[in-house]
């Protein structure tokens, strides 16, 4: 054995540990409870333009110090309650938060990261990924931030970016 931990509870209830100064404040509007109405494209990549809504909740909080955070989302998708998680980091070094997602039905499998950032109130983020065993380019743009709403927006696309469908739209709204 090489390390060992003794814990010992200091609050009934978790509250996130303060924020280092420096740390990026561009999830800052994220933090909290929301409730979330989605649209989620039934086929991705497929000419289909047939949605499924359907609600659900995110409770984020900061991590890291305010350098990342983390969602806990429920999403109740017409045939069954799904839960999964958003983590977000920040690097410095590159200056671009990068965003990764954990699936509740594999959670051995984290997908691939999205990279970028807020340019006036909008967050770009870009990365790579596969779908049916094709290479794919995938964009999120956060949107229409206010202190009550959001909007998060995922696209695919299979020409390198040239073209983009919107295949997830998730609507934002802050729980009182």
């Amino acid at each position: 054995m090489n390390w060992r931990n003794w814990f010992t509870r200091t609050a009934a209830i978790p509250s996130p540990l303060p924020l280092q100064s420096d740390a990026p404040r561009d999830f800052d509007f994220l933090v909290g409870r929301w409730t979330v109405q989605h649209q989620r494209l039934r086929e991705r990549l497929s000419g289909s333009n047939r949605w499924d809504h359907f609600d659900g909740t995110l409770h984020n909080w900061p991590v890291l110090g305010g350098f990342g955070n983390v969602g806990d989302n429920v999403m109740n998708f017409p045939a069954a309650t799904v839960r999964g998680m958003g983590i977000r980091a920040w690097d410095a070094s590159s200056g671009q938060w990068s965003s990764w997602w954990l699936d509740g039905r594999d959670p051995t499998r984290i997908g691939a990261p999205v990279r970028g950032g807020f340019v006036d109130g909008i967050g770009t983020f870009m990365g790579d990924d596969q779908l049916r065993g094709q290479p794919i380019r995938t964009r999120v743009i956060w949107s229409r931030i206010t202190s009550r709403s959001a909007r998060w927006e995922q696209a695919a696309s299979t020409d390198g970016g040239a073209t983009w469908e919107t295949n997830w739209i998730s609507d934002f709204e802050r729980q009182a």
